[in-house]
Formats: structure tokens, C-alpha cells, sequence
């Protein structure tokens, strides 16, 4: 990648990549969706490379990855950031597993082909509505965190879902990217959500 402000071309060193970030790379690159970042060493090959910036704070929003918040690095290192671009839109399937009743439970992901957990850093009611109106619910009443519905098997898939709460689909929030967490199945989050509409008891005055 160039850096305008460097002159340079370098790679993005991985600290503080997220998916905000990922979706104004791949728009530079013609892409509408970012499927997900990538962080680790020699993630594209080994080897040692130069870097031009580092800990982008980006909205998602932006036209170019230098109107982001960033940091100018010059370090050699392999830790690099990566990305994972689409021309269509990504769809989770979620389901809930060990409640009492079909409108709560853990909630479970299905990625790469295999059902996982999600961590609860971050984990709020906002995140809930998503989930709960992914499975037909309206919204959620409350947001469980710390494995409330027992720890779940496989990957934990997903960590710091930042949700407006208005997405139709979890794969929209802001989130540290797929397979990205230092979670335990001890933090799976879970989730209990309403089964029908609520309504209001209207009076009439005559």
C-alpha cells in the first residue's frame, strides 16, 4: 500500500485492525463488502516486511484508509494486516442452543462450514436485537454473557461486536474479526428474546 503523507509503499502493521478498517480497503480496491480482516505473521507469506502505518481508527465510512486516524510506522516486521473482500454481502446463520424455551439460549454462529460461540467482550443489548431479529424475534430482552447458558464446543468465533442495533445481519457490526479473540467458552455469550410483539393497551375517552 502507499502512504500519501510518506511517500512510500509498505505494508499495515496489524495492531488495532478491525473490520471498519477492512471495509475502507476494499472499497479502494472495487469491492462494496469486507468479508473480514486478517492479523498474524506472514499471513501472505513469510518474511519480514517493511511497514508504512499502524492502528488505524477507521468509521467504515471513508473513501481512502489515510482519512482514518492512523499512526506512521516504520518497523520491519511479518505482523501484518490483511483483508477478505467481496462483491456480495455476507449472511450468518445464528441459532440458539440449551434454553428453555426456542427464544433463548447460547448463540451459536456458522462459519467456515463449522458452528462456533461468540465472546462476550463488548456484548450488549444492542447486539442482542440483531441476533434476536435474525431468528424472527422482534427484539431481545436481555443480553447474556459468561457462558449464563453453558460454554459451547468448536471455535469462538466472533469478539467485540460493537452493533447500532438496527443491522439486519451480525456480519454488519463492527467486530475484531473472524476468529480473532483471546475468549474462553467460560465468556459465550447467550441471549433471551421476546417470542411475540409487544403491545400497548390503548384507552378510548368519549
Amino acid at each position: 500500500m502507499y502512504n500519501p503523507n510518506t511517500g512510500s509503499y509498505g505494508t499495515i502493521y496489524a495492531s488495532g485492525w478491525d473490520l471498519n478498517d477492512a471495509q475502507v480497503v476494499c472499497r479502494m480496491l472495487g469491492y462494496p463488502y469486507a468479508i473480514y480482516p486478517r492479523t498474524g505473521y506472514g499471513i501472505y507469506g513469510s518474511g519480514s516486511w517493511y511497514h508504512i502505518a499502524r492502528s488505524f481508527g477507521c468509521v467504515g465510512t471513508e473513501t481512502s484508509i489515510f482519512n482514518c486516524t492512523f499512526q506512521n510506522d516504520y518497523s520491519l516486521s511479518d505482523y501484518t494486516a490483511g483483508v477478505v473482500c467481496s462483491a456480495f454481502p455476507m449472511h450468518v446463520s445464528v441459532r440458539l442452543t440449551n434454553g428453555s424455551h426456542p427464544a433463548e439460549g447460547r448463540v451459536e454462529v456458522y462459519f467456515n462450514n463449522t458452528w462456533g460461540t461468540v465472546c462476550d467482550e463488548g456484548w450488549d443489548i444492542r447486539d442482542a436485537n440483531v441476533v434476536c431479529r435474525m431468528l424472527g424475534f422482534p427484539h431481545a430482552i436481555d443480553a447474556k454473557s459468561a457462558a449464563f447458558f453453558g460454554e459451547g464446543a468448536g471455535p469462538v468465533w466472533l469478539s467485540n461486536l460493537q452493533c447500532s442495533g438496527n443491522e439486519s445481519d451480525i456480519s454488519e457490526c463492527s467486530h475484531s474479526g473472524w476468529g480473532v479473540q483471546n475468549c474462553g467458552h467460560n465468556r459465550d455469550i447467550g441471549v433471551v428474546c421476546t417470542e411475540h410483539p409487544q403491545t400497548q393497551d390503548i384507552c378510548q375517552t368519549s
